[in-house]
């Protein structure tokens, strides 16, 4: 497979505004039996448009709004040809397509020592690719004919104090299946995809003059909700929440750190996802790591 491209793009400062402008064409070949007497081969091609336009309501918040699209040929499919077929990998199946619509701010303060950054987007995915679920030939693809996303993410990353570090992030996603060649799905939840996910980590330094001085502690938390199971939705991967934590140590004047990390503190069984009910990917148990850091 070769892709050949060509963009341009321009970024244009007026007043508050600034607007990014971009344009990039795609060329696709897949070619099947490369080099023999028989090679086949399929060219696609395509145009996608960026743009992007942030206003700066001061020197603290931005807010912008962007747009773009997504193309993806569906190669790697050679190998799955129906044994009487003839057509090379590239042909199929059409091409992955996807376009994002997205509008959000970003926003500084305490001094610049904190972030906060918040979206609201549509992701549209059409001609996605994936196993036809077929127990008499676990190899055969089809193509779903669109999936939607809509949500809401925001993170905030900083200090809270100068020994004080935060990291947290939320986001929330409805996806949808909008159209499948079994027309049940239609309108039903997306697969394996949580509605809600959070993440927590924070790290306090203890103060030099302290005497736990030369100490760090960390401390962290995950969530995700429930899921479907790509394959039956004969039932749910439950939601989880697990616990992490660190301990650093950091000699003054050195440019050593030491960082003993626990994850899972309370070994919680959880699933990141399945396909049915005999295959299941399970998180992993109570874990700890010893990572020694030195910098030149």
């Amino acid at each position: 497979t070769t892709t050949n491209a060509i963009y341009i793009q321009d970024q244009i400062l007026w007043g508050k505004f600034t607007f990014l402008l971009g344009l990039r064409n795609e060329w696709f070949e897949d070619i099947t039996n490369y080099e023999t007497s028989n090679e086949l081969t399929v060219k696609k091609s395509a145009l996608l448009p960026r743009i992007g336009i942030t206003y700066a309501v001061n020197s603290a918040i931005n807010v912008y709004t962007t747009y773009l699209e997504g193309y993806q040929p569906q190669s790697n499919t050679v190998t799955l040809m129906p044994q009487t077929g003839s057509l090379p990998g590239g042909s199929l199946f059409d091409p992955l397509e996807s376009d994002l619509k997205e509008v959000g701010i970003k926003t500084t303060f305490l001094n610049n020592s904190m972030t906060f950054n918040a979206a609201i987007y549509e992701i549209n995915q059409r001609n996605i690719l994936m196993n036809a679920n077929d127990p008499a030939n676990p190899d055969l693809l089809v193509t779903r004919g669109a999936e939607r996303s809509r949500g809401f993410e925001c993170d905030l990353a900083g200090y809270i104090t100068s020994d004080w570090q935060i990291n947290a992030s939320y986001s929330y996603i409805d996806a949808k299946i909008m159209e499948d060649s079994n027309p049940t799905l239609s309108g039903a939840r997306k697969q394996n995809t949580p509605k809600n996910s959070a993440n927590l980590w924070t790290r306090y330094n203890f103060a030099s003059d302290s005497s736990l001085k030369d100490l760090g502690i960390g401390f962290g938390v995950q969530y995700q909700s429930s899921k479907i199971p790509w394959f039956t939705r004969d039932f749910t991967l439950p939601d989880f929440t697990i616990f992490d934590a660190a301990l650093f140590y950091k000699p003054s004047k050195s440019n050593v750190q030491i960082a003993v990390n626990a994850n899972n503190l309370l070994n919680k069984t959880y699933w990141l996802g399945a396909q049915n009910y005999l295959r299941l990917f399970p998180g992993r148990p109570r874990n700890a790591s010893l990572t020694v850091t030195y910098k030149f």
